[in-house]
């Protein structure tokens, strides 16, 4: 089995798409809505749907999270994760700079990109570490090392990975186990449609797709460099 997080739509559902066409294995696929899991499964074709399993997860919910890291423990092999469950309150909210941000927010940012990502990390690396072998892909962003005025909270987030993936990766690689840290640009998603051109043509920048992510990103797992452990994608 090979686990994606957040996969109901944008670069999480590509990533399973594209695992569904170039492996054999069974694609467990997680979401916070029931109903947008249900609609892309039916985008699948049958041979597909036949391996893709989906469980409703919202990883701002300790409870959501605990199911999933059960199931990681219970299954009968996992051979690799892409998580890519990474909340930016700026689309909700608004951009806010660091001194509007209520705590509320911050916590349940942390909680979600942070707590509860590192919860289902270590989960992960357990069951692989026992196997001795799998491959971790963790999603990033580029935006960590820009610092975008009224996202600060999320791309403080996103460098919490940098942390956790070169370490993961000095504890774990001696054991089987390849760990890669991928970082996207711009993407256009459902998520980030409204406002991609139009920041992307006032800074000069490129807007992938998320099909081009997914390509990078199932390369990674499949047939990664372990010693690349941060990557820059398109």
């Amino acid at each position: 089995m090979i686990l994606v997080t957040g996969a109901s739509e944008g670069i999480g559902f590509a990533c399973a798409r594209e695992l569904l066409a170039r492996t054999t294995t069974p694609v467990l696929v997680t979401g916070r809505s029931q109903s947008k899991l249900d609609r892309a499964r039916e985008i699948l074709d049958s041979p597909s749907r036949a391996r893709l399993a989906m469980l409703a997860c919202d990883q701002s919910r300790a409870t959501d999270v605990a199911t999933l890291v059960s199931l990681v423990e219970r299954a009968e092999r996992v051979d690799g994760a892409i998580l890519t469950v990474g909340v930016n309150p700026a689309y909700a909210e608004g951009p806010h700079r660091l001194h509007a941000l209520s705590l509320a927010t911050i916590e349940q940012t942390i909680r979600t990109n942070c707590i509860h990502a590192l919860q289902l990390t270590a989960a992960l690396l357990d069951r692989f570490r026992r196997q001795r072998t799998g491959v971790l892909v963790w999603i990033g962003s580029q935006a960590q090392d820009v610092g975008l005025p009224g996202a600060g909270l999320y791309c403080a987030t996103k460098s919490f990975l940098t942390g956790l993936a070169h370490t993961a990766h000095h504890e774990y690689a001696a054991r089987g186990i390849r760990v890669h840290l991928a970082h996207p640009g711009i993407v256009r998603t459902p998520r980030t449609a409204a406002i991609a051109d139009e920041f992307a043509h006032r800074h000069g920048l490129h807007v992938a797709e998320p099909p081009q992510v997914a390509r990078q990103v199932v390369d990674l797992l499949l047939d990664g460099d372990p010693a690349a452990v941060e990557v820059n994608l398109c």
